[in-house]
């Protein structure tokens, strides 16, 4: 094969698996058969034969695992020879099989995700990793080595793997480039995880007892949801293997946990999943076989180990109250702005610290601030959630009533605590606040939302008038509040609102918003005699954003036998949750409604709809994201529909010090890569601080996994989602080669966020410098002035170059001109 050709190949790997690597297989096998020149012509029909016999048997090598279609290909166009440092190998497609000394390697594999495909030359095994999408390590080829239970990968994908082969069968001096260092952090995680759930397989009860503290340690992996096709045999393998994340559920969770994830993956797919899952369910039930009897004594053994390894969780009463007031100063010294909408992302994360880790005991020294009009202590007092302040904040309403940072303030706790009686109090302060010009709009928006908002989510029927008289209104000062006070009405089933509804709707000037659509489907159905005029009038709408369309459909679902067809509903879901808004705001309002959405779907026609999607694993990581809307609208539709809601772990900046305390730097690295971690951007930043090197490959691991998520806007110049800023700025800040490696990678990525916020915070690197040159061409102005920005503080172009209008022809780089 001559160099151009490889060349060619290296370009483009996935290409050649696909066109030209079966051709050369073939050719390569005729070069042999002719050199060979063998005897007699039926000894050589019989090897061709056998030849055959082998290809068509290749997929035995699958361990009873369904292959992606690229590992199928590549094993289909291989068959029974061996190529470069490749040798196919025999497998062992039952479990029981892989419990024998000789086969723990391969049954570390599998534990850790990973198909072993072939051997090498040395004896050691090739795996495929069948990990996440979003993982670095996905659809990665890895080189397993039995004798010292590493696992080094070696190649980005199996359609390199295959052209590396070629290479070294060839003799050729071709180079790949190697995969980066958060590929191989990903697997080295997934590999010392599993050789803990291997010593609770097979180890000693020494070895059991030690892995199950070292896993009761770390955070749990939720197994994926299981495979289905539904006679979509073509479609191509994307779920990880979910061997090892049950076995873990299986040593770690209580029974009603197992019993749930192991009824959902004993129809898989993967036969040796469903092998597995037969030997623990009959390890939980009633076990009569000596195997099943001792998988059931060593998960007693792991759960007793895990139990005392959690044992001291329990801070000490005065740990809790001095981080109470380490809370509440933090909250202090970063008072919310008077004119403010609501408090700011980094405001509510410090208030929901406040509601899951306060103690109630400092209630009375807020409520005493509160009194003298403290605007901070009345936010901490609703965060708190404690009923006995409900009184002396519905006396704050009927003070000054232009205090209204104060007032909106103390709205907005009443609404949080479910204070329904201090509904006559929310009414007069809304009648105390009309909007009748614009200087009154200026002042008074902000307070008339909340109240119009609290009266909606208390349900308080006597607001009605007011509501509509809102609702009605052509003033260009309660534009803004329409939306709400459409929501408001819906929460309290006004039925006389659908007219008002119909006309805003079915107005040219005004914009169809998910609340009025919510609305008309919640009024359409708590009464009958609207229903036939509320389901025509969303039937009629005109085609809609997906986060509204969605929403339409939910209350056609809601109110009329078969208005919505699964088909669609699933569509829309699809359409609404990945697909981005032009701003960020529009993106988290949109993925809010489509969750308020699921919970509201009609459980007779939807049911089996809804829950497969709520138990998708990449949905069920909704209940993670630092978007406080969105992440509390995913739990509540879990809720909604009785699918259990993923266990998360918050990691607010106030419990980092214990977790070092407890568990040293490698907490930190098991927190950044948690996969059901909360604002794990703090971990971010406390490594950065910290600057050891060793924390180099898991937070790439983990910010190579925050580049494979959706940008949350189109709009060129809008904020970077803030946990993408905090991953990247702490791991430039390490400034290590293999941090920086998954930083170039990000700039070559299609996700402007994610190229925008590495040029801005672009480390002190000479490799980085060519590709913020290549960005200096781009067509979009924010990424060349934040390429600029960063070119000229690491000295490598002249600020008045005049270049950098447009491209970079001409340009005066140093040290590369």
């Amino acid at each position: 094969m001559g160099s151009s050709f490889l060349l060619r190949a290296a370009a483009a790997p996935e290409r050649f698996l696909t066109r030209g690597f079966a051709r050369w297989m073939s050719r390569r096998t005729q070069k042999e058969t002719v050199h060979r020149r063998p005897r007699h012509a039926s000894k050589a029909k019989k090897k061709s034969a056998r030849s055959d016999a082998a290809k068509k048997s290749i997929e035995a090598i699958d361990l009873g695992v369904e292959l992606p279609r690229d590992l199928r290909t590549f094993l289909d166009a291989v068959g029974n020879t061996t190529v470069g440092d490749y040798v196919p190998r025999a497998s062992v497609t039952s479990f029981t099989a892989l419990l024998a000394a000789k086969q723990h390697a391969r049954l570390r594999a599998l534990l850790a995700g990973a198909v072993p495909f072939g051997g090498a030359r040395g004896g050691a095994l090739w795996v495929y990793m069948l990990a996440d999408e979003s993982s670095p390590a996905h659809r990665a080829v890895a080189h397993l080595d039995p004798k010292d239970d590493g696992a080094e990968v070696t190649s980005r994908s199996i359609a390199s793997f295959a052209l590396s082969c070629v290479i070294k069968a060839d003799g050729s001096g071709a180079v790949l480039p190697p995969p980066n260092i958060a590929a191989q952090e990903a697997v080295r995680a997934a590999f010392e995880r599993a050789r803990s759930l291997e010593a609770l397989l097979v180890g000693s009860d020494a070895r059991a007892r030690s892995a199950a503290k070292a896993l009761a340690r770390r955070p749990l992996d939720v197994p994926p949801a299981p495979i289905t096709r539904r006679g979509k045999a073509k479609q191509d393998r994307t779920s990880p293997l979910a061997l090892g994340t049950l076995f873990e559920t299986f040593f770690r969770e209580d029974d009603r946990e197992v019993i749930a994830h192991l009824a959902a993956h004993a129809a898989s797919t993967d036969a040796i999943v469903r092998e597995a899952v037969a030997v623990m369910s009959a390890a939980l039930e009633r076990p009569t076989s000596a195997r099943a009897k001792d998988l059931a004594r060593r998960r007693r053994l792991a759960l007793r180990a895990a139990s005392a390894e959690r044992a001291p969780v329990t801070a000490p009463r005065t740990a809790q109250l001095d981080r109470t007031r380490a809370i509440v100063a933090h909250i202090d010294a970063n008072p919310m702005p008077a004119d403010a909408a609501g408090p700011s992302a980094a405001r509510e994360e410090t208030l929901l610290a406040l509601s899951e880790l306060g103690d109630r005991s400092i209630v009375p020294v807020l409520v005493a601030r509160a009194i003298t009009g403290d605007v901070s202590a009345v936010d901490m007092l609703g965060a708190l959630n404690d009923r006995s302040a409900v009184v002396h904040l519905a006396g704050l309403l009927e003070r000054d009533p232009r205090a209204r940072p104060l007032t909106t303030a103390v709205v907005r706790a009443l609404s949080a605590l479910d204070a329904r009686d201090a509904a006559p109090a929310l009414r007069r302060t809304l009648e105390l606040n009309p909007m009748t010009n614009w200087r009154e709009g200026l002042e008074r928006t902000v307070l008339v939302q909340a109240l119009v908002s609290a009266l909606g989510q208390l349900e308080d029927q006597e607001a009605a008038s007011m509501l509509m008289s809102i609702l009605e209104s052509t003033s260009l000062e309660y534009r803004a509040v329409l939306p709400t006070a459409a929501w408001a009405l819906g929460r309290i089933r006004h039925a006389p609102a659908l007219v008002t509804l119909e006309r805003l709707l079915c107005s040219p000037k005004e914009t169809v918003t998910c609340e009025a659509l919510w609305a008309v489907g919640a009024i359409g159905a708590a009464h009958e005699e609207t229903r036939v005029r509320a389901a025509a009038l969303l039937e009629s709408l005109p085609p809609l954003e997906p986060g509204a369309d969605l929403t339409r459909l939910a209350a056609l679902a809601k109110m009329k036998k078969g208005g919505a067809r699964p088909i669609d509903l699933r569509r829309a879901i699809d359409k609404a949750l990945w697909e981005p808004a032009f701003r960020q705001e529009e993106t988290s309002r949109r993925r809010m409604w489509t969750f308020r959405a699921i919970a509201d779907l009609d459980r007779a026609a939807c049911g089996d709809l809804t829950v497969s999607v709520l138990r998708h694993e990449t949905v069920r990581h909704f209940v993670t994201r630092d978007d406080h809307r969105v992440r509390r609208a995913a739990e509540e539709a879990f809720q909604a529909w009785g699918v259990t809601v993923p266990t998360t772990r918050k990691y607010f900046s106030f419990v980092l010090d214990d977790l070092e305390r407890r568990v040293g730097l490698e907490g930190l690295h098991d927190a950044i890569r948690d996969p059901l971690g909360v604002f794990r951007h703090n971990v971010a930043t406390r490594i950065a601080e910290r600057g050891d090197p060793t924390s180099a490959r898991p937070l790439a691991e983990a910010t190579a996994r925050l580049f494979s998520e959706p940008p949350t806007s189109t709009y060129e110049y809008d904020d970077a989602p803030p946990h993408l800023v905090a991953f990247v700025r702490a791991l430039a800040k390490l400034n290590c080669s293999e941090g920086n490696d998954v930083l170039i990678e990000g700039l070559r990525s299609g996700n402007h966020q994610v190229r925008a916020v590495i040029a801005e915070n672009a480390p002190d690197d000479e490799r980085i410098v060519p590709e913020l040159m290549a960005m200096l061409g781009d067509p979009r102005s924010f990424l060349r002035s934040r390429a600029e920005r960063s070119l000229t503080s690491l000295g490598a172009i002249e600020p008045s170059d005049p270049a950098l209008n447009a491209t970079t022809e001409g340009a005066t780089v140093r040290g590369l001109v």
